[in-house]
């Protein structure tokens, strides 16, 4: 919910910018009103979700001026909430690097967009960089929700002790930063998803200690492993 306010404090920041870009002079004022008209009825849709007429009009415009970074990446949030996720990276991908000058929190929105885009693609790496950029952006009471998708990624990619620790940092979020009564059903699922990771993390470890059993086959005596001797010792000590 706070990202879409903010998202709307960015339509009203884009409108101004982008009139200001439409009217460069007193010759074409009057095709410049029109473009203007189109552009407030575009916002208009966006403001009402109706992100496919939104895009219709924008691509327009952005056919006809040549529109700044900030104003394609509005145009990927709106191919992200109409989850067209394939080419929201696309736009997301060009216009951030090019971003300087925002506001964190603004730059929160696209960052976190851009990874939740990838994810929806299974594209788990890219979107942990995003999400791992975003954590430097938002706030402290959006960590818990950025935590969460971070060890789901993890996990898609089996790496099961980075996401323990990713739902245990989400947990421990949502219990600092959030309201917990509306998050019961969130924290049993993190819950079950730590269960869930602990035979994973169980293989992990065996796996290492064989391989360092093969690196030393003549070894009499016991191999002393680094290693905790349970999951929860290596994950509290």
């Amino acid at each position: 919910m706070r990202r879409r306010n903010v998202l709307h404090f960015l339509v009203l920041s884009l409108t101004v910018a982008v009139l200001m870009a439409l009217c460069p002079s007193q010759a074409a004022a009057q095709q410049k009103a029109t473009d203007a008209d189109r552009l407030g009825m575009a916002l208009e849709y966006f403001q009402s979700a109706k992100y496919h007429e939104a895009l219709l009009i924008f691509q327009k415009l952005d056919k006809q001026y040549k529109l700044n970074p900030r104003f394609k990446a509005y145009m990927a949030l709106c191919y992200y909430y109409e989850w067209d996720y394939k080419k929201a990276v696309g736009y997301f991908e060009k216009v951030l690097p090019l971003l300087g000058g925002l506001s964190p929190q603004e730059l929160s929105v696209y960052h976190y967009a851009a990874g939740e885009s990838y994810f929806q693609l299974h594209i788990y790496d890219k979107a942990l960089a995003y999400f791992s950029r975003d954590l430097k952006l938002c706030y402290d009471r959006e960590k818990g929700d950025i935590y969460y998708r971070i060890g789901l990624c993890h996990m898609f990619r089996e790496e099961w002790q980075e996401a323990y620790d990713s739902y245990s940092l989400a947990e421990d979020y949502y219990l600092r930063y959030r309201d917990t009564t509306t998050l019961k059903a969130r924290l049993a699922q993190i819950a079950n998803m730590k269960r869930g990771c602990q035979p994973g993390i169980a293989r992990d470890i065996d796996k290492i200690r064989s391989g360092i059993l093969k690196q030393h086959p003549s070894t009499t005596a016991p191999v002393v492993s680094p290693w905790p001797a349970t999951v929860d010792d290596s994950l509290w000590q």
